[in-house]
């Protein structure tokens, strides 16, 4: 992950600041820095304590990454995936 490369020992906890979530952006950065995955078609959004991703990804290895990436930041049990693989995606 590119924010806990920089960082080791960081933790992500969510924050609230203005409405904005800290692990909602951690997430957003971490996957616009994934290699060889299209992520401009996933949003992700914050419902209570659960993130939601929504869109369309190219394969189901691109999926996989993303969700370990998402995991890593706010753990397993918190995330909820709207995202269809579509191997047409543009």
């Amino acid at each position: 992950m590119f924010l806990s490369s920089l960082q080791p020992s960081a933790t992500y906890t969510t924050h609230h600041d203005h409405g904005v979530s800290i692990a909602k952006t951690a997430i957003e950065t971490e996957l616009s820095y994934l290699a060889n995955v299209d992520t401009r078609n996933v949003s992700v959004e914050q419902s209570g304590d659960s993130y939601v991703l929504n869109g369309v990804v190219r394969s189901s290895s691109d999926l996989a990454r993303i969700l370990r990436v998402v995991q890593e930041v706010v753990g397993f049990d918190r995330i909820m995936s709207r995202l269809l693989v579509c191997r047409s995606a543009a």
